[in-house]
């Protein structure tokens, strides 16, 4: 079953971004996910971090075992490269072999449709996830609106949850509160930033309501 047809067949998928290498955070946000009944998860990448990265493969098989899809965020990025340049010689030669595995095949973004699902720009080039889409402006999202053809964009990176809505050629910014329900206009466009589940949050994109819940992990 290709990425498309496993997304199409979710009615609500739970979304972490940024956990930073903190296992406990990705742990909790996957049983607050699943208590609000998500059938997919997805991560939107920065799994891992480069400066703190202890329990590697502990996280990988946090990850792995709950079957996340997921894209790769800029420091997912910068642990293969250390991993492939022969660092952290603590790891097992399999453990190692399985976690570099892992983040080569990551792609830098999923579609599904009119749906995005990014770590930041919504493009195909290791450039993308290291540039923020918030930059306390509309001036990124309005580019984006204007270069893409996606209704909903997803991503992670700026680690606030922050909505940008197109409305009749017009962007806004607007903060997203906690548990606030979000019902998308089909005559709207939006670009969902989802906090970062290192500072206790997540979300929840409901596709047959077509709304999208702020949630925090801790509750």
């Amino acid at each position: 079953m290709k990425p498309n047809d496993v997304l199409e067949h979710s009615s609500r998928i739970g979304l972490l971004a940024d956990s930073h290498g903190n296992l406990e955070s990705i742990l909790k946000g996957v049983d607050r996910l699943k208590k609000a009944r998500s059938h997919k998860l997805i991560h939107l990448g920065d799994i891992f971090d480069s400066l703190h990265n202890d329990n590697l493969y502990e996280i990988f098989e946090a990850i792995n075992l709950n079957n996340f899809m997921a894209v790769k965020g800029n420091n997912d990025f910068q642990i293969e490269t250390m991993l492939n340049n022969g660092h952290y010689s603590d790891l097992k030669l399999n453990e190692k072999k399985r976690i570099i595995s892992f983040l080569k095949k990551l792609p830098m973004l999923l579609v599904n449709g009119k749906i995005c699902f990014t770590h930041s720009l919504p493009f195909d080039s290791v450039r993308s996830f290291y540039e923020p889409i918030d930059t306390g402006s509309t001036e990124r999202a309005g580019q984006l609106f204007n270069e893409t053809p996606y209704q909903l964009i997803f991503a992670g990176h700026s680690h606030s949850s922050i909505l940008f809505r197109w409305r009749s050629g017009m962007v806004s910014r607007e903060p997203i509160e906690p548990d606030e329900k979000i019902i998308f206009n089909p005559s709207e466009r939006y670009i969902i930033i989802v906090g970062s589940s290192d500072n206790g949050e997540c979300g929840v994109l409901d596709m047959d309501q077509m709304a999208y819940q702020r949630i925090n992990i801790h509750l």
